[in-house]
């Protein structure tokens, strides 16, 4: 049962990351996304160790890494492009 729970917050996190992406661009809320992304990948290899989850949930982690990563490089660059301090201004 957590195994879902920590997969439907990692389904959130990126539904939520992903509307604030294409609503506002990349380097909108950066710092706070970056956070999001980076707490709810702990949380997941924290908890999804401890509950047992089997190589699905280890495939799916290591996914939610791989786009976690990328957004907040591609946001950094957005950044860095744009000259935004990452909150938005």
């Amino acid at each position: 049962m957590l195994t879902y729970l920590l997969l439907a917050f990692m389904l959130l996190s990126l539904g939520f990351i992903g509307y604030r992406t294409v609503r506002h661009g990349p380097e909108y809320r950066l710092v706070e996304n970056a956070g999001l992304a980076v707490v709810i990948l702990v949380a997941a290899s924290a908890l999804g160790e401890a509950a047992g989850a089997g190589d699905w949930f280890r495939w799916a982690r290591y996914a939610y890494a791989v786009l976690g990563a990328a957004y907040i490089a591609y946001g950094a660059y957005a950044k860095y492009r744009g000259g935004t301090d990452g909150y938005g201004q």
